[in-house]
């Protein structure tokens, strides 16, 4: 009885997980926002792995850092858990490399991974049997970022059209009991749906920003046919985080005419500079309001002051006067000085 119980709860998150994979997949395919989803899905995704792993990694502050960008400290922290928030940040885009650009001796084992999930699924659905090979190799290798990242690609060659890089079922590795397959199958599944029922709500919450951004900009500059606006908002919704020379680029502008477009959508307040710089700073960074915390992760200081001189202030030297003709009117203590540098 308590196996028809067991077998009866793995159908029911099988029907769930299979629904809710086949629901993210038909929503991205053919998505104008799949660019932004992909990027932001994989930090995500090596987000959860690291906390998984032991390593609590904030997703905004993973993004400032890996495009570089100097990072604000607590005043509070000590050397040592300054030092432990940079290693969890690195050992995050280091999990995320995984799946973006895989040196040879990932490529190896996650090559190795692909084709124990392979093994383990002949001749059962591939949801059902990607959850003893997950099991299987954590018990026998214990190496879990192969495995991790082999799972997209494993559902993509039997039910996908994409790698769904949130499909691991990563909360099924947390402490707990291996030793039971159906839990464990159980616990893979529900893992399963909730990162596909994430990924779709992330993908709603882009679309809905998209949208009301191009909104905003139809009422505002509907009038002026020629205005590029709505095409820098969907470049903007479909990049990741977007310089004004990557804007340029894409609309086949000038710099100067991209950064204008960003200044003219900024003060709407639908496009926000995420890095903290102002000016004409080479590392600005732009993006969607939802991105914005971003800012709060960074230390970038301001260029100049909005409207003042560009450049450093020009240096004005004062010398004493040297001459007699030029000690008239002058304090006495002055004159005195004076007649003594001149000799």
């Amino acid at each position: 009885m308590h196996d028809r119980l067991a077998y009866g709860d793995v159908v029911v998150q099988l029907e769930a997980a299979a629904l809710a994979v086949g629901r993210l997949d038909t929503a991205l395919s053919g998505h104008p926002l799949l660019p932004a989803w992909t990027f932001w899905s994989q930090l995500d995704t090596a987000r959860r792995h690291a906390e998984v792993d032991g390593c609590r990694v904030d997703l905004y502050r993973l993004a400032a850092f890996l495009h570089g960008l100097p990072l604000r400290v607590g005043t509070t922290l000590s050397l040592a858990e300054r030092g432990d928030d940079i290693a969890a940040l690195a050992y995050a885009v280091e999990l995320r490399s995984w799946t973006v650009r895989p040196d040879p001796g990932q490529q190896d084992l996650l090559d190795r991974g692909l084709t124990h999930l392979r093994q383990a699924g002949v001749g059962q659905p591939a949801l059902i049997g990607a959850a003893p090979g997950l099991r299987d190799w954590i018990r026998q290798d214990g190496s879990r970022p192969p495995i991790r990242t082999a799972l997209p690609l494993y559902l993509r060659e039997r039910v996908t059209r994409q790698p769904l890089t949130p499909l691991t079922g990563s909360d099924a590795l947390k402490p707990g009991e291996f030793d039971d397959a159906e839990m464990f199958t159980i616990r893979f599944l529900e893992a399963v749906t909730r990162e596909a029922e994430d990924a779709r709500g992330l993908l709603w919450t882009m679309e809905r920003e998209w949208r009301a951004a191009r909104t905003v900009v139809s009422r505002r500059f509907g009038s002026r046919s020629t205005s590029r606006l709505p095409q820098a908002i969907d470049v903007l919704a479909a990049s990741p985080l977007l310089s004004v020379s990557a804007l340029a680029r894409a609309l086949g502008c000038t710099v100067e005419g991209a950064s204008g477009m960003l200044d003219e959508v900024a003060q709407l307040e639908i496009v926000a500079e995420v890095t903290g710089m102002t000016g004409r700073g080479a590392r600005r960074l732009y993006a969607l309001r939802r991105l914005i915390p971003i800012r709060a992760e960074t230390t970038a200081a301001r260029r100049r002051t909005k409207g003042g001189p560009r450049g450093r202030p020009r240096k004005v030297h004062h010398p004493l006067p040297n001459c007699r003709s030029s000690l008239r009117g002058r304090p006495p203590v002055l004159l005195t000085i004076c007649r003594q540098r001149a000799g």
